[in-house]
């Protein structure tokens, strides 16, 4: 086991559980810039790492009342097939594409995507401020939600990133008056069902390095169970900004 590798999935699951904002806006530029992973071997690990990590968070804030099952399943109902197009996507590019190619192409979109996800997550800071309101209708938003929900699950299957930082900063955009703690349940158990469907496209693209999911998991699963506890009671209006400058400099790197 590296325990590297196991101590930045331990950061980046606590910070998940906390935050709301996805793994992959935080593991995948550690897995490429400082463990020099290529980019699409970066983004089968860090999903096929992501799904028990999902899955464990989606429990504890499902335990806790955090989860609004309504708006997860609208968020499934574009997720599951953005996913699979995401899935078939990428693999029609890496039979047409050569491997090096298909790199760098990954890491200019990955390098974009959290830059561009940097500066909506600060922008979006205002909207959290909005008092929660006790009952949110979701019928006047469902359309949205949906198309929402299939970009994201698209970009999860190709970049690994999204299911967390793309769909709750959406959500506060078009739920600014529902609870920020039933918005972050909401979007990690949404998580933990296009995850695995999208780390099983990657394993059979070969695409996973799997000892060193197995070393994410040692750090990530406690983590995330410590962060998500953490999530009902602490505010984390400070957290968001502050992660989202680690993100754009993680993005000029990759860029």
């Amino acid at each position: 086991m590296d325990y590297h590798v196991a101590l930045g999935g331990l950061v980046v699951g606590i910070l998940v559980g906390l935050s709301g904002i996805g793994g992959g806006s935080l593991m995948m530029p550690i897995l490429v810039l400082l463990f020099r992973v290529s980019p699409l071997v970066a983004v089968g690990t860090d999903l096929a790492y992501s799904v028990p990590t999902k899955i464990l968070g989606a429990f504890v804030h499902q335990r806790q009342h955090t989860v609004n099952l309504k708006l997860v399943l609208l968020l499934c109902i574009g997720g599951i097939p953005g996913a699979i197009i995401g899935i078939v996507s990428l693999s029609y590019l890496k039979a047409h594409v050569s491997l090096d190619e298909l790199n760098s192409l990954l890491r200019h979109v990955i390098g974009v995507l959290l830059i561009a996800i940097a500066l909506t997550i600060v922008g979006m800071q205002l909207l959290t401020r909005h008092r929660p309101a006790d009952s949110i209708p979701l019928r006047p938003h469902a359309p949205i939600v949906i198309v929402v929900a299939a970009v994201v699950g698209f970009l999860v299957s190709v970049t690994s990133i999204g299911a967390g930082s793309i769909t709750l900063t959406a959500l506060i955009m078009i739920l600014p008056r529902m609870r920020l703690q039933d918005l972050v349940g909401s979007d990690i158990a949404f998580a933990a069902i296009i995850v695995p469907i999208a780390a099983l496209g990657h394993f059979n693209l070969g695409s996973v390095n799997v000892p060193m999911t197995l070393s994410l998991l040692v750090g990530s699963l406690p983590g995330v169970f410590i962060g998500s506890r953490l999530c009902a009671s602490l505010p984390v209006q400070y957290l968001r900004p502050a992660l989202a400058g680690v993100m754009a400099l993680a993005g000029t790197r990759l860029l």
